[in-house]
C-alpha cells in the first residue's frame, strides 16, 4: 500500500506521498474492502481525512460503484472530498479516468474543489462515483461504500438513515471513523464482533512521528485529552456543558447485564405506552433481583398492549398493586381498561409531585422513580441482556435549578429529543416499577397461620388465644 500511494500521489511539495504504517492500514481497509464493516478511531491530527480520501479515490477510479462520504454537516463531509479532488490530477491513471463536466476545466476544478459529486470512467461502460451528503440528508440516496466521518458526532436517528443507504447493495461496505465521543451506535460498533477495529492512539503517533512529546504535554492541559489523544470514551461521570450528569455510566449498565437469571421476590410489570411511529410501547418485568424487557411494539392500537398485560398478569398471578402503566396522553385508554379489570393497580403521571417520606428530594415523580431505580442497580439489581438497557445511559440529571434548589431534576424528554436522543421507552417502562416500594408477597403458610390465629382469638379471653 505504501508503494502504491507513493507511485500515484504527491504531497504539497510535489514529492511522492509517504504514508506511515498506521495510515497505510487505513488506506488498505478502504481501498481493498477486505472487511465489510470497519470501525476506526484515531487521535486528532493523525492525517486520517487525507488518507481516507486517497483510499476512496483509488477505489472508485479503479472499480465501478458508488462511494458516499457522510458527516454531520456538508462542510465536514466536504473536507474529505476536497482532498479527493486535490489528488485526482497527481497521476495519469486517475486523471485519465476522471470525467470533467462539459462546462468545467481541470484548472477550475483544481482551484475551487467545491464539487459534491464526481465520476470516473472505469471501463466497459461502468462508472465509479464519489459523492457527499449529511447524515440527516441521507434518505433517498444509495451507495455501495459509505464512509461515516466523525461518526460519533452523528446522532442515532440520523445514523439509521445512513444505514438505509446500504440496503440496495448486497456487497455493502461501511467504515465509521472518528474520535470516541459517547454515542450509542458508535459504542456498539466498537464492541461488535462484526466490525474490524483499528485504534490509533497517541503512542502510535509518537512512534510514527505524527505527534511530539511537547505537543502531548500541551494537550494534557486542555479538556478531552482522553478522547482526542488516548482514544478513550469520555468519562460519563462528569457534567456536560449544560451541567447535566448522566444517571448511569455505560460501564455500570454493562456490568449489570446478565445472560440469564431466575427472578424471585416481588413481581412487577411496568408499561410505557406509545402511539406507534418511531416510538415503542414497552413492558418491563422486574423481580426483586432482576428485570427484563418482555414486550416491545410500534403499534398504534394500545388495546393490544392492554391485552398482553392482562394475559401476563393473570398467568403469573401478579398482584393488582404491582401493575404500573403511564396514564398520560396515549396511555389513558389502556389505563382505563386495565383499571376497571384490576382495581388498585397504578396509573402513573411522571410529572406529578411525589408524596413519599422523601418527596422533598425530587422535582417530580419521574425523578423519584429513576433515582430509586439507580439505587437498585447500584445495590446489585441485574438486567437480562438487551441493548435497549443502554437507554439508561442517556438519562441525565442535575440538582441545582432556579426555584428547585437541592431537588433532583431529570432532563425532560423534550430536551432529549432536541439533542437527538430517541425516546427512552424501555428505560421509562423500567422506571415505572419503582413507583412503589418493593414489598414482596407474604408466604402463603404465614398468611394461613395468621388467619387460624385470628379465628381462635377471643378478645374477652386473651389468655385463650393460640
Amino acid at each position: 500500500m505504501k508503494d502504491l500511494v507513493k507511485t500515484l500521489y504527491k504531497n504539497r511539495k510535489g514529492y511522492p506521498y509517504e504514508l506511515t504504517d498506521g495510515q497505510a492500514v487505513i488506506f488498505a481497509l478502504i481501498f481493498k474492502r477486505k472487511y465489510k464493516r470497519v470501525h476506526i478511531e484515531c487521535f486528532t491530527r493523525f492525517g486520517k481525512s487525507e488518507t481516507i480520501a486517497l483510499g476512496v479515490l483509488t477505489r472508485r477510479a479503479t472499480y465501478p460503484g458508488k462511494s458516499c462520504i457522510v458527516a454531520g454537516n456538508t462542510d465536514k463531509a466536504g473536507i474529505i472530498m476536497g482532498y479527493v479532488i486535490e489528488h485526482i490530477f497527481d497521476n495519469p491513471f486517475t486523471r485519465s479516468r476522471f470525467i470533467i463536466g462539459a462546462k468545467e476545466s481541470e484548472e477550475s476544478i483544481r482551484r475551487y474543489r467545491n464539487k459534491d459529486r464526481i465520476n470516473f470512467d472505469t471501463g466497459n461502460g461502468t462508472l465509479g462515483e464519489i459523492f457527499i451528503t449529511t447524515a440527516a440528508g441521507a434518505l433517498g440516496f444509495g451507495a455501495d461504500d459509505v464512509i461515516e466521518d466523525e461518526a460519533a458526532l452523528i446522532k442515532g436517528n440520523d445514523h439509521a438513515l445512513v444505514m438505509r443507504m446500504l440496503g440496495d447493495s448486497p456487497d455493502s461496505f461501511l467504515c465509521k471513523v472518528g474520535n470516541p465521543w459517547d454515542e450509542e451506535h458508535f459504542n456498539k460498533s466498537r464492541e461488535s464482533p462484526f466490525y474490524k477495529k483499528l485504534i490509533i492512539d497517541y503512542r502510535i503517533g509518537l512512534a510514527e512521528g505524527r505527534v511530539t512529546p511537547e505537543k502531548l504535554e500541551e494537550a494534557k492541559k486542555e479538556a478531552f485529552y482522553d478522547v482526542l489523544y488516548e482514544c478513550k470514551i469520555p468519562s460519563q461521570a462528569i457534567m456536560d456543558a449544560t451541567a447535566w450528569i448522566p444517571l448511569f455510566t455505560r460501564e455500570q449498565i454493562t456490568n449489570a447485564m446478565v445472560d440469564e437469571v431466575q427472578g424471585f421476590g416481588i413481581n412487577k410489570l411496568g408499561a410505557d405506552v406509545a402511539a406507534g411511529g418511531r416510538n415503542f410501547s414497552v413492558v418491563v418485568q422486574r423481580h426483586t433481583n432482576a428485570a427484563k424487557k418482555i414486550y416491545k411494539a410500534s403499534d398504534p392500537d394500545t388495546m393490544n398492549l392492554a391485552e398482553f398485560l392482562m394475559t401476563k398478569k393473570e398467568g403469573e398471578k401478579i398482584r393488582n398493586q404491582d401493575l404500573f402503566i403511564d396514564n398520560v396522553g396515549v396511555g389513558m385508554g389502556a389505563w382505563n381498561v386495565l383499571n376497571r379489570a384490576f382495581p388498585g393497580m397504578y396509573g402513573v403521571n411522571a410529572g406529578e409531585k411525589p408524596d413519599g417520606l422523601d418527596a422533598e428530594l425530587y422535582v417530580n415523580r419521574r425523578a423519584e422513580m429513576y433515582w430509586k431505580g439507580r439505587e437498585w442497580i447500584i445495590g446489585g439489581g441485574k438486567l437480562l441482556r438487551d441493548d435497549d438497557w443502554y437507554e439508561l445511559c442517556k438519562i441525565k440529571y442535575r440538582r441545582k435549578l432556579e426555584g428547585t434548589k437541592g431537588k433532583l431534576l431529570l432532563m425532560s424528554k423534550e430536551e432529549m429529543a432536541k439533542d437527538g436522543i430517541p425516546s427512552p421507552d424501555c428505560a421509562d417502562a423500567w422506571a415505572l416499577t419503582f413507583r412503589t416500594a418493593d414489598v414482596p408477597p407474604e408466604d402463603p403458610e404465614v398468611v394461613e397461620m395468621r388467619e387460624r390465629v385470628q379465628e381462635k382469638f377471643d378478645p374477652f379471653n386473651p389468655f385463650g388465644a393460640v
